[in-house]
């Protein structure tokens, strides 16, 4: 029994060796097997690499044919070496065309379930990436802690120490850093080679203790040891940058060009072409100090392309600080100072802790300077304005210097915009911009009271176009429809100028308010004669000789030359007229006449001399100047003067007159019945009955039955003789 039993404990023995053979015969075949599938997918997998570094954007459509196979090996040989890989690259893969949750969810396969895995780091690495770009610092942290926690002595716990170590020498904890470097070299030979972002780690250590030489050897080991296109450029870019700061412009330049040439999809791409850039100017500018200036400008669409992009692209990058302060200062060489007064204030205001805040703030200035002292068309002008208006209008911003740049540039420029509007022949709009200045600046600096002087000539401007093109009426509409803002500047002369576009229109009294108001406004000694001397005009229009006794009084107060000229004498004359002091009347007239011979004067020592009934005075002034007096006035004269002489008694010189009348105008039958009537008075009556028989039969009418009334009187007076 003994023996059956210890046989047949030795077959099972033997038959789980031999199944063990088997097992381990079938895994090497199925290994060999994935090792052949994967040996497949590599060309499209280096595709993608090269993609991911240069086409990002041909990657989005490539990208889902090697989603599909990794997926189909993974499936198919769960239990490879090359398994961690394949879910490494499929994270990649996803996040090339934006999947981000799949992405996140892959990486983290390799890391939980493969933390010894030389691709560990890698996803590590990818999630930092990825986080960080999320600003998703709180569940980094926390997937540090657990991948620590989980796999303490793994290559991913010493992965996330060192990730966590450079987070904290970015913050300015060394110390950390440092004990974190030597405590992870320490647990492996192969330390730097299983966690290659130890290299990392130590390479910023050295540029910190000024080992810039040790910095870049350090980086470059790491370079052999990483596939990703992302840190790969981003090492790519600590190089550049660390030749660049220790004066080796050449080796800088050299790394930039390669990154800008195999790393298309990366944010060092844009960071490397902004460096180019830099480092152009910068020999440009050494050339232009050696040449006088004589170099060819630099392409400042380029530069501004890539600042767009970056700001766009990488907003919160912390290279991108640097990129605004390069935009300002691209747009100050340029000359474009509203353009890089504005960005410096956006800046600002969106990142007061910027470490080029004091840069900006300069150059601020600089371009507050630019904008004072150009010389600017009226578009861009108004451009100028219309920019700078709604900033100084929020009257906030993170520098209240700024704010106060933006307004002095604001001021002074909107001041010349109505200078150049009024140099322009464009009043009108240059009173409104005027007026929109009132509503942000007050007070009695330089520029508003220049402001409003410019206002005062545009208001005038205004008026006189609207007077040269016979727009009265548009004159007076314009006023009324901004009398609130039009009275507060109190200008004299519009007032005077809107009392003669009313004049012309048949406002009288209308008019004789807006020389009131003219008279009120305060005008200097030299206009105040001529308010005088036009009111007086209008008033006398106006038969008003109150007024006129009060404007003239005025006259001779404060105007005592102008009231003694040719017009002051005139107005006076017609005083005197209606207050029937003929004898001066006629005086004053003729020392007007004497001044200057006018229509007026000349009509009005004729009127005075015919009241006076000097009739060979009046028909000498009237012969001497007759072709002052238009035809129409010459007429209503004669008429006048023929009534007058025949109402005193003077039948003769109304004879004179009449004859004259109807020498002016032969055609109106009232003419020839005046002066048939100054022929008949004292005519004997058969005589006079002719006469007015004759006129009878040659008028028709009203006339005509007047003549033959006249006729009839003088019948019965000629009855009345004979019987007497």
């Amino acid at each position: 029994m003994d023996d059956i039993s210890g046989m047949a404990r030795a077959l099972c023995v033997f038959i789980f060796l031999l199944s063990l053979a088997c097992s381990s015969v079938h895994a090497a075949s199925r290994e060999q097997e994935a090792k052949m599938a994967w040996k497949a997918i590599v060309p499209a997998i280096e595709v993608f690499w090269q993609e991911y570094q240069t086409s990002p954007e041909k990657l989005k459509e490539d990208a889902w044919p090697l989603i599909s196979m990794l997926k189909n090996f993974i499936k198919a040989y769960p239990d490879s070496k090359m398994i961690p890989e394949a879910y490494y690259i499929l994270g990649e893969a996803y996040a090339s065309v934006s999947f981000w949750p799949e992405a996140e969810a892959h990486w983290k396969i390799v890391t939980r379930y493969f933390p010894n895995s030389r691709w560990t780091n890698q996803a590590l690495n990818s999630l930092i990436l990825h986080y960080e770009k999320t600003g998703n610092q709180k569940k980094l942290r926390r997937f540090y802690r657990e991948i620590m926690r989980r796999f303490p002595d793994s290559i991913a716990a010493r992965t996330a120490e060192v990730l966590m170590a450079r987070q904290a020498l970015e913050r300015g904890n060394v110390k950390k850093a440092r004990d974190v470097a030597r405590m992870v070299s320490s647990s492996s030979p192969m330390a730097e080679v299983d966690v290659p972002e130890l290299l990392d780690l130590k390479a910023r250590l050295a540029l910190y203790d000024k080992r810039p030489k040790k910095a870049i050897g350090l980086w470059v080991r790491y370079l052999n040891l990483t596939r990703n296109p992302g840190f790969r450029a981003t090492t790519l870019f600590h190089i550049a940058e660390t030749y660049r700061h220790t004066g080796d412009v050449i080796k800088a330049r050299k790394y930039y060009a390669l990154i800008r040439r195999d790393f298309k999809g990366q944010p060092e791409y844009l960071f490397a072409r902004f460096r180019m850039l830099q480092l152009k100017e910068e020999a440009r500018e050494r050339l232009s100090r050696y040449t006088k200036g004589r170099v060819r400008p630099p392409d400042y669409f380029e530069s501004e392309h890539v600042y767009r992009e970056i700001l766009k692209r990488y907003p919160t990058h912390p290279l991108t600080r640097e990129v605004k302060r390069e935009y300002v200062a691209t747009e100050l060489r340029k000359k474009d100072y509203l353009k890089a007064l504005l960005l410096a204030e956006s800046y600002l205001r969106e990142d007061p802790q910027s470490p080029y805040s004091k840069d900006l703030l300069l150059m601020a200035d600089q371009a507050k300077n630019g904008l004072i002292g150009g010389d600017y068309k009226v578009s861009e002008l108004k451009k100028i304005v219309e920019s700078l208006r709604p900033m100084v209008g929020k009257k906030s911003g993170a520098y209240s210097e700024i704010y106060q740049f933006m307004k002095d540039a604001l001021e002074r420029k909107w001041v010349e915009l109505q200078g150049k509007l009024l140099q322009a022949g464009r009043p009108l709009e240059a009173l409104e911009e005027y007026w929109a200045f009132l509503s942000y600046f007050t007070g009695d600096s330089a520029w508003v009271k220049k402001a409003r002087r410019q206002a005062v000539t545009a208001l005038v401007k205004a008026d006189e176009w609207f007077l040269t093109k016979g727009r009265h009426l548009e004159l007076i509409d314009f006023y009324f429809s901004n009398r609130s803002k039009i009275d507060t500047l109190k200008v004299a002369r519009h007032y005077l100028l809107l009392a003669k576009a009313e004049e012309k229109v048949g406002l009288g009294l209308a008019s004789l308010r807006a020389f009131q108001r003219a008279w009120d406004s305060s005008p200097d000694a030299t206009f105040r004669c001529t308010i005088l001397m036009d009111w007086t005009g209008e008033i006398i229009k106006e038969n008003r000789l109150r007024a006129a006794q009060d404007t003239i009084t005025l006259l001779n107060l404060y105007c005592p030359e102008e009231s003694m000229g040719a017009r002051g004498l005139f107005y006076k004359s017609v005083l005197a007229l209606w207050q029937k002091d003929y004898r001066a009347a006629l005086n004053m007239a003729m020392d007007s006449i004497n001044i200057e011979p006018a229509r007026e004067n000349v009509i009005q020592a004729i009127l005075g001399a015919i009241y006076l009934a000097e009739w060979d005075t009046a028909w000498q002034i009237y012969k001497s100047h007759k072709a002052l007096i238009p035809m129409e006035e010459k007429i209503v004269l004669a008429r006048k003067w023929g009534d007058e002489a025949l109402n005193l008694g003077e039948p003769q010189e109304a004879l004179k007159a009449y004859r004259l009348l109807n020498r002016l105008d032969s055609k109106d039958p009232a003419n020839h019945f005046r002066l048939n009537l100054a022929s008949s008075v004292g005519k004997d009556p058969k005589k006079a009955k002719i006469l007015w028989a004759e006129a009878a039969k040659g008028e028709k009418g009203f006339w005509a039955e007047a003549s033959k009334a006249e006729a009839s009187y003088y019948k019965f007076w000629e009855k009345a003789g004979s019987q007497l």
